[in-house]
């Protein structure tokens, strides 16, 4: 049998992360609003039995051993064959969680919030941004800057949302970049519990709903296939209040700060999708101003807490010296 070395330097891994942590009590409180109103979904049921799968897959697969100070990697090196595929297998099944969690509480908000009908912050949202910018943001910039082209690649943009944050997430991950992985997922799932609170509290429909005679006029290009492409964004939505604040900007900014922190390239590659997407929110008529500015300030709050939490739930944990010596498995 071998005994374990460098007494005292054992270190273990959290057999939860943070991210999975905020997303089980997420996930609960939405379980108990969609009890309460009656909107109970099979899809809720569905997907919440994956998700569980999911992580029960990745704890059996991700046991005591040791690691970086940084936080677990996707693969130990010291596995090889099947323990090595096992465990990338699993890695990856873990890091899917929090962007699946994501699919799954904004589904089931689209058909929760319309059943607590709490009054809508439109109105307050339409002063706010007349008071502050002299009018309605979207009408300027349709009027301003509207044509097909441009139409083209805003849907594009809008649409690229949640894919690129999730294929980086996956993609450092698999890389062994834990801390780059662990930093951004847990401000990706800060920032959509918080915002997902806010559809909840906040609750808002946008203009292209609520403002009707402002925007009576159909987007420059929408006789098109870009019409079915923007028809199909708003049947996703649905009657959902998903407004305040804007998620499209908050997880965008999220993923461009750890872009330009740990992969400056790709962040010149992203810049523009980027602030297209930021864009595309009021081009396309789905936000006011203030639910940009709102979600920046998600963002940043978000970045600043993930790395906090992280540096405390990563640190070292010092086995006892009794217990650090006592022999392993052979």
């Amino acid at each position: 049998m071998a005994v374990a070395r460098d007494r005292g330097d054992s270190r273990r891994v959290p057999l939860l992360w943070p991210e999975e942590c905020l997303f089980a009590v997420a996930l609960s409180l939405v379980a108990g609003l969609a009890l309460v109103t009656g909107a109970v979904s099979w899809a809720l049921i569905a997907a919440s039995t994956v998700l569980a799968g999911a992580l029960i897959a990745g704890f059996a697969l991700s046991r005591r051993r040791r690691a970086v100070a940084s936080g677990p990697t996707a693969l130990d090196a010291r596995a090889g064959g099947p323990a090595r595929l096992a465990r990338f297998v699993g890695g990856v099944a873990r890091t899917a969680v929090p962007f699946l969690s994501c699919l799954v509480i904004y589904s089931s908000l689209r058909d929760i919030t319309p059943e607590l009908d709490f009054p809508l912050v439109d109105p307050a949202l339409i002063e706010f941004d007349r008071s502050v910018f002299g009018g309605d943001v979207s009408r300027w910039l349709n009027d301003t800057l509207g044509s097909p082209a441009l139409t083209l690649f805003m849907a594009i943009c809008y649409l690229s949302y949640g894919l690129s944050q999730a294929a980086y997430a996956i993609s450092s991950f698999v890389r062994g970049h834990a801390r780059e992985y662990h930093d951004f997922a847990l401000a990706i799932s800060i920032t959509a519990v918080v915002g997902y609170s806010g559809y909840v509290l906040v609750p808002g429909v946008g203009p292209h709903i609520y403002q009707t005679d402002v925007y009576a006029d159909p987007l420059p290009g929408h006789e098109g296939s870009i019409g079915g492409a923007l028809d199909a964004i708003t049947a996703v939505q649905g009657p959902a209040r998903d407004l305040f604040p804007s998620l499209h900007t908050a997880m965008t900014v999220v993923l461009m700060v750890y872009l330009w922190r740990d992969a400056r390239r790709l962040f010149w590659w992203y810049l523009p999708i980027g602030l297209g997407l930021l864009l595309s929110t009021l081009y396309l008529r789905k936000h006011y101003a203030v639910d940009l500015l709102a979600g920046i300030a998600l963002a940043v709050l978000a970045v600043v807490v993930a790395g906090r939490v992280n540096r405390w739930w990563y640190r070292p944990r010092i086995d006892p010296p009794g217990e650090a010596a006592r022999p392993s498995a052979p």
